[in-house]
């Protein structure tokens, strides 16, 4: 005898489900179907055929379907969150934003569902670009149109611009505005005292030649070796009256010729005035790229800064113009200097293969030794690595065994203490040089080490795929200790390519750090209470209390296949080195000046404007 199967809507929907889970797309959607026709509002059901759609390729039909779910039951959730997906796939990111808040409403236990909303907001806003990609022209219109603060300020009476000297080039334009928002600012910020400026300079971009804005550049405070790489004076400055006068300096005439400024520029900051960035784009640059009569183009321009280094004690170093717009500064390292590189490792013999073979392929004419930390590494092939290197013709090549729990800085303290070099590179060894790599970067890390004014000397490490792992450091950016730059090409353009010259920051990573040994000892080496993270961070902050700089070196451009060998997702140490670095350093991990920009954010790495943080835009 036939039983009778019960003709209900919600036995076909379950029919349904149990088909599409065994992914019987016909069967699935015939069951559906028969449930919708016994109850055209089943909501579920309509949410269930949208996802049949979605598989069968047929994204339309599919978001209708998620659509019209959506209509008959908005508490579901799930239907309105399939169509924010659909509507994002289709560029439609307004729609999708709002899908997605109405998903968040109805599944309030999904709280990562805020984020998908964050990014399709900021998806619609800027046309579905990216901004975490790099800040083009097309997205820094969109801020200047809907998001830049207006140059217009409480009025301030321009006569306290009386006491100024405006220095700008031939084809660099005010903005609207922008003498009366420097008033205000003068009368925020008094530039007398011990806390005054003698000097200061505005943020600028570029007029197109449709008349369109583009290529903002959002200036750091005073850093030197970024300002004599990428100089920052050319477009606009403000000197005081007062000052100049006390300096015996006669303010250049408008339209003096490019070089003649740069002189006289150069002289008066080797007076020693005191400094100050005004965090406003104040001014156009006409030019759409930089004009070879210039400073930032000109070999006759890169030997007056040569010549203004060597007046500053900085010896002779070689200045040359370098593309886009900035120059390359190099300076020498004596023949005869010996490097200790010291290299943890456990086990993973073909990342430390590579690691030895690059670095040593580039070593040139310095005298290296190496220093391997074996952290209880277990691999025959292992083994069979270190006793390779060490019988290689003339390697200086050493391996200290401590099998015992990992500390960074404990191990690289003990391993530091047996070498011997002038100076100490300590290297990760998931990182690599890459084929071609600059010939001379160690020998550049070397020289820049060598400095008397420098502390710790990085490396621009990149991500395999080409894209910026570090390009500096900065203890309060993002959750903290932060890489600027982190995530963009290796050659993006934002703040004039920074990420590709010479730059100093208030720190720099630990899985490439060259000191000289004389201040690793002076800080006493790492604090091994930081064993994985922050501890790179708590020793540049050490020895910059101690008044030294620290800087990335442009020609060591390496891969970092960063946490190749230890993972750090879900990282226990992370929470308390953060909480130690806040406690020990709240200034530093709290104020990104004077190495970031005021106009950047600091919650994101890629350098969009501060109003647009904290938004969650990617």
């Amino acid at each position: 005898m036939a039983l009778d199967l019960p003709n209900t809507a919600d036995h076909w929907y379950r029919q349904g489900a149990d088909a599409l889970e065994q992914d019987d797309l016909e069967q699935a959607t015939a069951a559906l179907w028969q449930c919708l026709a016994l109850d055209a509002s089943h909501a579920s059901a309509l949410h269930l055929l949208g996802k049949v759609r979605l598989r069968q390729g047929q994204e339309e039909a599919a978001l209708a379907l998620q659509l019209g779910s959506w209509r008959q039951d908005p508490s579901l959730g799930w239907n309105a969150f399939a169509a924010a997906e659909l509507l994002g796939r289709l560029g439609r990111w307004g729609e999708a934003a709002a899908a997605y808040r109405a998903a968040r409403q109805a599944l309030p236990s999904d709280p990562w569902i805020d984020a998908l909303q964050q990014e399709a907001e900021g998806l619609g806003v800027f046309g579905g670009e990216r901004l975490a990609a790099g800040f083009s022209d097309a997205a820094y219109r969109t801020w200047c149109r809907g998001f830049e603060p207006p140059l217009q300020r409480p009025h301030a009476p321009l006569r306290a611009l009386d006491g100024w000297q405006i220095d700008r080039a031939a084809d660099a334009v005010l903005r609207p505005g922008a003498q009366e928002w420097l008033a205000a600012w003068l009368a925020d910020h008094p530039t007398d005292g011990d806390q005054g400026a003698d000097l200061l300079y505005p943020d600028e971009d570029r007029l197109g030649p449709d008349g369109q804005r583009r290529d903002p550049w959002f200036k750091p405070g005073w850093v030197p070796e970024s300002f004599w790489s990428t100089p920052w004076l050319e477009s606009c400055a403000f000197w005081r009256r007062d000052w100049l006068r006390q300096q015996g300096l006669t303010p250049l005439p408008p339209g003096a010729d490019p070089l003649e400024r740069w002189r006289w520029q150069l002289a008066a900051l080797e007076r020693g005035p005191r400094i100050a960035p005004l965090d406003a784009v104040l001014l156009h640059r006409r030019s759409t790229t930089p004009p070879a009569s210039t400073t930032t183009a000109s070999p006759a321009a890169a030997a007056l800064l040569a010549d203004h280094l060597r007046r500053l004690g900085e010896g002779a170093v070689a200045v040359e113009p370098q593309p886009p717009g900035g120059f390359r500064l190099s300076w020498a390292a004596p023949r005869s200097c010996r490097l200790s590189v010291v290299v943890l490792t456990r086990d993973r013999p073909d990342l430390l293969e590579r690691c030895l073979a690059t670095v040593e392929a580039c070593k040139g004419d310095l005298e290296l030794e190496w220093q391997v930390v074996d952290n209880g590494s277990r691999l025959e092939a292992t083994a069979a690595l270190f006793a390779h290197w060490r019988k290689r013709p003339g390697s200086r090549f050493r391996v200290l065994s401590l099998d015992q729990p990992f500390n960074w800085s404990l191990l690289n303290n003990r391993a530091a203490r047996q070498t011997r070099g002038e100076l100490l590179l300590f290297l990760n060894n998931d990182v690599e040089a890459p084929v071609p790599a600059d010939p001379g970067w160690l020998r550049a890390m070397a020289a820049q080490a060598l400095r008397p004014a420098i502390g710790c000397v990085g490396a621009r490490l990149l991500y395999p795929k080409g894209t910026i792992q570090h390009a500096g450091l900065l203890p309060p950016m993002g959750r903290g200790c932060e890489h600027p730059y982190r995530g963009l090409p290796a050659d993006t353009p934002v703040h004039r390519g920074r990420a590709g010259f010479l730059s100093g920051w208030s720190a720099v990573t630990g899985a490439c750090l060259m000191v000289r040994r004389p201040l690793w000892q002076e800080v006493g080496g790492f604090d091994p209470v930081l064993p994985v993270e922050g501890n790179d961070v708590d020793f540049c902050l050490r020895l910059g209390r101690a008044g030294y700089r620290h800087v990335v070196c442009p020609e060591a451009t390496l891969l970092h296949h960063e946490a190749a060998s230890r993972p750090t997702t879900a990282s226990a140490t992370w929470g308390p080195a953060q909480s130690l670095l806040m406690r020990r350093w709240p200034g530093a991990m709290a104020s990104a000046s004077p190495w970031w920009p005021a106009a950047a954010a600091l919650d994101s790495t890629d350098g969009r404007p501060r109003e647009l943080g904290g938004r969650g835009w990617t």
